[in-house]
């Protein structure tokens, strides 16, 4: 009898010790997402936020993930800024996006890809001029592929070049990329970017580099 009950103790452990190493792994996920996501958008989306809840009956522990109802309400969720004078002075996004934060973007255009007015937005002077170069430059990239006017039926559009990275050679004025502009000692360099972005943060160790 005392080895059945020393066994059953050691099974009990063990149920114990992986049910809170499942409580923990799952945590641990909710946690990863909700770092990766960021401040990508300017509005808390509630949709698929969930709480992790422990429940043990017995020997078994049920882990079960219920959406947080307390978040929905407007009064719930208040921006860090309340006094600045745009969404994105409020939520102190400042010098924090540029062209390649497609989320936060798309909340400022229409379907064909054009700007809203200052109007529908509430952005100020700065913040609505930084964006529309953003968007632009995002078109550009081929960021924003599902925000284009429809083309007239039975066009066909041409190829588009397409690059390892992201704006190193595309002109601010043109479409059209850089391919060649000489020799490495003897290139002509290009403006690329938009002056508007040296301000932005730089959360990495290169500076911003505006002629390629």
């Amino acid at each position: 009898m005392g080895t059945i009950t020393r066994k059953r103790k050691r099974r009990c452990q063990k149920v114990n010790v992986s049910s809170s190493s499942m409580a923990a792994a799952v945590l641990m996920r909710v946690l990863r997402g909700a770092m990766h996501r960021g401040p990508g958008s300017l509005s808390l989306q509630t949709r698929g936020m969930r709480e992790v809840i422990e429940k043990k009956e017995g020997n078994a522990s049920i882990i079960e993930g219920k959406l947080i109802e307390d978040l929905k309400s407007s009064a719930g969720v208040l921006p860090p800024n309340p006094a600045g004078q745009c969404p994105i002075c409020r939520w102190n996004l400042k010098h924090k996006y540029n062209y390649t934060d497609v989320l936060l973007l798309s909340q400022f255009i229409r379907s064909d890809g054009g700007m809203l007015s200052r109007r529908v937005t509430g952005l100020c002077a700065e913040e609505h001029r930084k964006v529309a170069i953003c968007v632009a430059m995002a078109h550009r990239s081929g960021l924003l592929p599902d925000h284009r006017p429809p083309l007239p039926e039975g066009h066909v559009p041409k190829k588009r070049f397409h690059l390892n990275r992201y704006l190193t050679r595309w002109s601010i004025d043109s479409v059209k990329p850089i391919y060649k502009k000489g020799l490495k000692w003897c290139k002509v360099r290009m403006d690329v970017g938009d002056p508007a972005l040296k301000d932005n943060i730089n959360y990495g160790k290169k500076p911003l580099y505006l002629k390629h």
